[in-house]
């Protein structure tokens, strides 16, 4: 275990604490409580322990396995697995070693089955480690590949499927807050990293167990902290009971999800960082654009589908400005040749919120007349996206009639600040053109900023 300072020892019960205040509560990043969070894993964890054991008993391919994994967590989402360093790992790993598909099953079947020890857990994370990591120093461009960095999170994933009260997930989270409580200390390798993780987790659950005179789990380790660090609703500074010594722990700056006046009591969703300074000064308006009162409807409009089109652009798809003055038209054309992708835009710049009503004739227009167009410019996959800072009214009947009945497989309703978000992320984690499209078709409708800082945020 790791020799913990005394003035530390007092911040980690201050935490313990402040979880108690709470009740316990669990909170997910959009801020909604998520009842009986242990009771859920562990059935989930019955589900989970079949998928993984089809796998290593060869009854799926590495394809099919991680394809089972991804549709089982976006349903039963417990650990965060679905973010960047759980199954964005996973995708990428899979997809850019597809000549090398023998030896990397050889190896994640030696390397998510449940270590024996400590030592046994450090072999799989080196072997993996030593796999991705030389395909990522050979890569042009590493956006493409799996970052190394993910494996000491995604391994302990699945370690503590296989037993929970034996190994604690490297949770981004947690680490930022042993960082903030000067617990942690960088390491060049994942296994130095979870080495040093393992033992820390047990000195802390130590000391909480100690004071409380009862044993605690890494489940409940887990809860507190991000109850101190990733709860958007969590009491600002923490204070020691007993005594008038104020931990200031101050939290990362909260960005606030602008929502609809009669949900003025919506939760705030944290990231890492500050949106703006990921986006360019004319773009970053675009929010503010839309809910703009003063400007004529025509005038704002324009600026707003203009200012769409550009941070598509900035997205890296090739777009082709149809906006109004050019006809009975949609505002865009998004273009990813590459992956015969194509998405067919209509921005709304509504103050109020859009809400479907006489628009709906004209994007089945929109979709009749440019969708062929598309089909024979080799496009085989087409979407259509509706932008706009909020929606106010119920889509899916409409979203299933143009599913069902249009070359449209994919309808998506995307607010603006998610939009940014997506920018932002793109920017700051140099995110791939075909991985912010696998994300809009996968989130489901409406897509908002929570939606794209779950997907994105290191959890």
């Amino acid at each position: 275990m790791i020799k913990i300072s005394k003035e530390s020892n007092k911040k980690i019960i201050a935490i313990w604490n402040d979880y108690l205040k709470q009740d316990k509560r669990v909170i997910d990043t959009k801020g909604r409580d998520v009842p009986n969070i242990d009771s859920q894993r562990r059935n989930a964890i019955v589900d989970l322990d079949k998928i993984i054991t089809g796998f290593l008993k060869g009854e799926a391919n590495v394809h099919e396995f991680k394809t089972q994994i991804d549709s089982y967590n976006k349903r039963n989402n417990f650990w965060g697995f679905t973010a960047t360093k759980g199954q964005m790992f996973f995708n990428q790993l899979v997809k850019n070693n597809l000549e090398y598909e023998t030896e990397l099953s050889r190896i994640l079947k030696s390397a998510i089955s449940l270590p024996e020890n400590l030592n046994d857990s450090l072999k799989k994370i080196s072997q993996l480690e030593k796999f991705t990591r030389s395909r990522f120093e050979e890569a042009p461009d590493k956006r493409k590949v799996a970052n190394p960095g993910s494996i000491s999170y995604f391994l302990s994933y699945f370690w503590q499927i296989g037993n929970n009260e034996k190994w604690p997930v490297a949770y981004t989270s947690l680490i930022r807050a042993y960082q903030e409580l000067e617990l942690w200390k960088d390491l060049d390798t994942q296994v130095e990293e979870y080495k040093y993780f393992y033992s820390l987790n047990d000195s802390i659950k130590n000391i909480i167990s100690t004071k409380i005179g009862e044993k605690i789990s890494n489940w409940d380790v887990e809860h507190a902290f991000w109850n101190f660090k990733g709860n958007p609703n969590s009491s600002e500074p923490i204070t020691t009971i007993g005594s008038s010594l104020q931990i200031k722990l101050q939290k990362e700056t909260p960005v606030i999800v602008e929502k609809n006046e009669e949900l003025e009591d919506e939760i705030q969703i944290t990231a890492s960082f500050d949106l703006s300074e990921y986006l360019i000064p004319r773009v970053a308006r675009l929010v503010e654009l839309g809910s703009d009162s003063e400007m004529s409807s025509a005038s704002k409009g324009v600026a707003f589908e203009n200012m769409v089109n550009e941070v598509f652009e900035l997205l890296d798809f090739e777009v082709k400005n149809l906006g109004q003055g050019k006809g009975r038209n949609p505002d865009g054309i998004l273009k990813y040749r590459e992956g015969n992708t194509a998405f067919i835009i209509d921005a709304k710049a509504y103050s109020q919120g859009y809400k479907l009503g006489l628009d709906d004739r004209a994007i089945k227009e929109y979709i009749n007349h440019h969708s062929p167009k598309l089909q024979k410019d080799g496009f085989t996959k087409i979407g259509f996206i509706i932008i706009s800072n909020s929606f106010n009214s119920n889509f899916d009947e409409f979203v299933n009639d143009i599913t069902w009945n249009t070359p449209v497989k994919r309808f998506i309703l995307l607010t603006s600040e998610a939009l940014l978000y997506l920018l932002a992320y793109k920017t700051k984690n140099k995110i791939y053109l075909d991985q912010i499209i696998e994300t809009l078709v996968q989130l489901g409708n409406p897509i908002e900023a929570s939606d794209i800082i779950s997907k994105f945020e290191d959890i």
